[in-house]
């Protein structure tokens, strides 16, 4: 499928999209951080998102030309920024710009979603089984959303976690205190599914799993308040996200 089929296919499903379907994750994402919206976008196009995301890790992997300089392409953890995604997709980026798309997010959020920085919208990564650990973390933007591309079965672990209501504390960066008095929630996430995390007020992180990998892509976008105070509209950018312990 063409890039402008793609971004049109989804622009005239979002369009249709149910509005009592909208209405439930948006209860979702107020009570628990997470709303799961496989009902977003149509098979197909997570299908291409995805054969983007996989040919993007094949192009890395066989050159390492997306590396920063020193580095291997034999590591086996990937992260790859906004400018990386930018430069050897189309969809993604086509994707993430699509109007209807942030009208039915902001839908959801009950309140504007609002685009980041042009080298913080996207994201890919995977990770192995034998990579560093999930560590539980807020992110710099207020919401993120993932497609999954490839993951472990929930039997080997990989399965995202949350606490929601929760923010970082910069005079007490304690967050086993926070696991301990807040209910933690697990999510089974298969390849193709799609969701929306609350991400700098939902504590997060991807359980260990024990083989296999997963990898995702995410979009991350700004709420109205982060936009204003860190001045995006004249194109600055903030921080890294906060990750607090392993």
């Amino acid at each position: 499928m063409r890039v402008h089929n793609t971004v049109d296919t989804a622009r005239r499903h979002l369009r249709e999209v149910d509005p009592s379907a909208l209405a439930h994750a948006r209860k979702r994402l107020a009570e628990t951080g997470i709303a799961r919206l496989g009902f977003l976008l149509p098979h197909r196009v997570k299908r291409v998102l995805a054969a983007e995301t996989l040919a993007l890790l094949d192009h890395y992997r066989q050159w390492g030309e997306l590396l920063p300089e020193g580095e291997s392409p034999t590591r086996q953890q990937v992260d790859l920024t906004g400018s990386d995604v930018a430069a050897h997709t189309a969809c993604i980026p086509q994707l993430y710009d699509c109007e209807p798309l942030r009208h039915s997010l902001s839908v959801i959020a009950a309140e504007p979603v609002l685009p980041c920085p042009e080298p913080e919208r996207f994201h890919v990564s995977r990770r192995r089984h034998d990579d560093a650990l999930g560590r539980w973390h807020w992110d710099a933007y207020a919401f993120t959303l993932v497609l999954v591309v490839e993951c472990p079965p929930l039997a080997e672990g990989g399965f995202v976690q949350t606490v929601a209501h929760t923010c970082p504390d910069p005079y007490d960066t304690d967050v086993h205190r926070i696991l301990t008095r807040n209910p933690i929630h697990s999510w089974e996430l298969g390849p193709g599914d799609l969701y929306l995390l609350r991400t700098d007020t939902t504590l997060h992180r991807v359980h260990p799993f024990a083989h296999g990998r997963r990898t995702t892509v995410a979009m991350a976008f700004a709420a109205r308040t982060e936009r204003d105070a860190v001045g995006l509209l004249k194109g600055s950018t903030r921080a890294e996200s906060q990750t607090v312990i392993a």
